[in-house]
């Protein structure tokens, strides 16, 4: 049996907490007031609760914290492509029945996807024959 992997426990993330490790991804390693204003754009929330949602995030295995000076340093524990992998992996077994191949059908039936998109997707699956 390999590593433990921080994915293996993994739960899917809400709404707010999904728009939270977006902004810490992009971040990197960051503060609650860092967050905050990467925050401001898309949602006005409070010190107090971009707080508390990181500490639940913390919790749940998305984020470890060190205490550096008078602030809290956050740094990302689950790498976004993981995450990613995850979310695509519990969609094809909830919703798909496990089945990737109807879940990747039902993306380019619906999706306004363009030429360029096809043709990029067609590029990486000649690739991934390859190997």
């Amino acid at each position: 049996m390999g590593p433990k992997r921080h994915t293996d426990n993994v739960k899917p993330l809400t709404e707010v907490e999904l728009q939270l490790m977006s902004v810490i991804w992009e971040l990197g390693e960051c503060t609650v007031k860092d967050v905050q204003v990467g925050l401001s754009k898309e949602r006005d929330l409070a010190y107090t609760s971009v707080a508390t949602i990181m500490k639940i995030l913390e919790q749940k295995g998305f984020l470890k914290s060190q205490k550096a000076d008078k602030a809290h340093t956050y740094k990302v524990l689950v790498p976004k492509a993981d995450y990613e992998a995850l979310s695509l992996r519990h969609l094809a077994t909830n919703l798909f029945d496990g089945n990737p191949t109807s879940m990747v059908s039902r993306l380019l039936d619906d999706s306004k996807l363009t030429k360029e998109d096809l043709v990029a997707i067609q590029r990486i699956l000649k690739e991934r024959l390859k190997s």
